[in-house]
């Protein structure tokens, strides 16, 4: 029975360092080998950046009750060096009340009340040989890794993967990029007409949509170029025939409305945009209206218009579509400065991550 003990002892050592062994999960799965088909910043690479990472329960059910140790980007394919750096990272987990697709534009709302900072501190980016892919591998000189300093316990949910960036002065990777899916839909736009007033060029083109925003669980961005700190209100309704303003009540000869109906009024201030830009380029005006994830909203379709309120003229007119699919990838990207609050959402690509976990 002695003998037995002692025989046994070592099998169970084994089994318990087995236990203890570290192991991986790529997110999306797909990847584990091949190069996916888009690319992302890494923050702190070249400029101080903060990236969360929503990523949908989905890819995650292998990891619940899993105590996360390390996270890996791997780099993207391409037939070049990409020359090695250093970034300054606060890393960041938590398990927030928002999925991929209800992300919000401010970070604090996508934070978890458990959030646990797992790593602060500079991590290297290696000088990387070309890699053509389809296949590139989790090797030295293709990763940055990030090993937690504090490990994170996963008991399910999304998954908030916060990481703010400073750029180290001298050091920068100015162009290491990290593999990362993307989604190629998008909703669809139209111009109607043309503006007046003095922007836009010759045809006063001076209002504009994102199509790649036109997206369910995305940010619609509607945007317009005027003088700098005027007003400007952002129209929205149903496209029609081309009425003149004057006939609305309107001094603005040679200025027309596209829109059949007003079915909502947006305002916006011109702010001027930052150095190098002159002064004399004027401002730009933004609104943004969160799309629901929603099968109700795929094709639905409306114009806006603005009027810019100190020269009293209307810009063109764009009817916009909504894309005709829901992003499908559970995963979504809120990108910003890392000092700002807010970021932009894109809720059809993602880095492609690899988690350590005991």
């Amino acid at each position: 029975m002695h003998t037995s003990r002692c025989l046994l002892l070592p099998v169970a050592i084994a089994l318990g360092v087995a236990a203890l062994a570290q192991s991986s999960l790529v997110v999306p799965a797909a990847y584990a080998t091949s190069d996916a088909v888009s690319y992302l910043w890494i923050p702190g690479a070249s400029r101080d950046v903060r990236q969360q990472t929503l990523i949908g329960a989905s890819h995650l059910t292998s990891l619940v009750g899993r105590a996360l140790t390390a996270l890996e980007l791997r780099r993207t394919a391409a037939n070049e060096i990409y020359q090695g750096g250093v970034a300054q990272l606060t890393v960041s987990l938590s398990t927030p009340p928002n999925t991929p697709l209800s992300c919000s534009q401010a970070f604090a709302a996508n934070i978890g009340c458990n959030s646990l900072q797992v790593f602060s501190g500079t991590v290297t980016l290696p000088t990387s040989p070309p890699e053509t892919g389809p296949a590139v591998g989790w090797t030295p000189a293709n990763i940055v890794r990030i090993v937690f300093q504090t490990p994170f316990t996963y008991l399910g949910g999304t998954l908030c993967v916060d990481v703010i960036g400073h750029a180290v002065a001298g050091q920068n990777a100015d162009w290491w990029m990290a593999d990362a899916e993307f989604e190629d839909i998008s909703g669809a736009t139209l111009e109607i007409g043309q503006g007046c007033g003095a922007y836009g060029g010759a045809q006063h083109r001076w209002s504009h949509v994102a199509q790649r925003s036109l997206l369910p669980g995305a940010y619609a961005r509607f945007w317009a170029d005027g003088p700098q700190y005027s007003v400007g209100l952002a129209l929205f309704g149903a496209s029609g025939c081309a009425i003149p303003l004057p006939l609305l009540g309107l001094p603005a000869p040679g200025c027309n409305l596209y829109l059949s109906t007003l079915d909502a009024v947006m305002l916006a201030v011109f702010e001027p945009e930052p150095a190098p830009v002159p002064a004399s380029s004027g401002g730009i005006a933004e609104v943004r209206i969160q799309i629901p994830s929603s099968p109700a909203v795929l094709g639905f379709t409306l114009t806006t218009q603005w009027l810019e309120w100190s020269q009293l003229a209307v810009s063109n007119a764009i009817q916009w579509t909504i894309a005709s699919a829901i992003p499908a990838l559970d995963m979504a990207v809120v990108e910003g400065h890392a000092t700002e609050l807010t970021g932009e959402v894109a809720a059809h690509m993602a880095h492609v991550m690899r988690f350590e976990f005991q």
